[in-house]
């Protein structure tokens, strides 16, 4: 009987290209296949909920794939773990719906964005957050947060790609910050992003915070005639898938 396995799992993302596989390059997708296959002894296709890029993190990230194995599907985690290196971590598995397909069936997606802003950061956390020393005007963050939220053309606020033509089109649920002891924690949840989305926002955000972009010049990234682009990403190290809704 053919079933269909949905895999919870965490990583960290410093050593790898990205979750995609990709030729020659280590990725998140290779290392959970190969896991998966010596458990099944199938050529197991896994969904993906979303592709994170190099370098970005994940606490909470899903795939499924179809199987005719025994094993029961709660068990899947447990088997699978044995197989996987130290830094992805099988948290559960479950049986879903034929039907069910991680990424569109995805309702939304939370990414948390983690700037240090203290006056030394150990060294142990330089893949974890982006360090940022100079001042900040929270109240021009709120207010730039705000302006994200709701359904915009975010053309501007992706990696450039001339031949790549998709919908820009997206909608911001929610976005906010919470001030977290030294660590300045940036948050945005909608159904989906486009490639470079997150860090870019995050990157205007902070030029935004800074004095160094006005808010006239900030709202203009959403006018349709308007070609600049927005500021660059801020790097990968600050990023986090947080939380999968389906």
């Amino acid at each position: 009987m053919i079933r269909n396995v949905l895999l919870e799992t965490a990583y960290d993302g410093t050593n790898f290209a990205g979750f995609q596989y990709q030729k020659d390059e280590r990725s998140v997708e290779e290392e959970l296949r190969n896991a998966i296959r010596k458990v099944t002894g199938e050529d197991n296709r896994i969904v993906s909920c979303g592709r994170t890029d190099s370098g970005v993190h994940a606490r909470s990230h899903f795939v499924n794939f179809l199987t005719a194995s025994n094993i029961s599907p709660k068990a899947f985690s447990f088997h699978i773990q044995p197989h996987l290196p130290d830094d992805i971590l099988a948290l559960s598995s479950k049986e879903v719906s034929l039907d069910f397909h991680a990424r569109f069936s995805c309702k939304s997606k939370l990414y948390k964005y983690v700037i240090y802003r203290g006056r030394l950061m150990y060294p142990v956390f330089r893949n974890y957050k982006e360090e940022i020393s100079y001042p900040l005007d929270l109240k021009r963050l709120d207010q730039g947060l705000k302006i994200l939220e709701g359904e915009h053309d975010f053309r501007l606020f992706m990696r450039e790609d001339k031949k790549l033509k998709i919908n820009t089109v997206r909608k911001i649920d929610e976005a906010y910050f919470e001030e977290e002891g030294d660590d300045l924690a940036i948050y945005f949840k909608g159904e989906s992003f486009l490639h470079n989305q997150v860090r870019i926002m995050v990157g205007s955000l902070i030029e935004l915070s800074r004095g160094r972009l006005s808010l006239d010049d900030y709202r203009k990234f959403f006018d349709k005639d308007n070609n600049k682009r927005a500021n660059p990403a801020l790097g990968a190290q600050g990023l986090y898938l947080r939380r999968v809704e389906f």
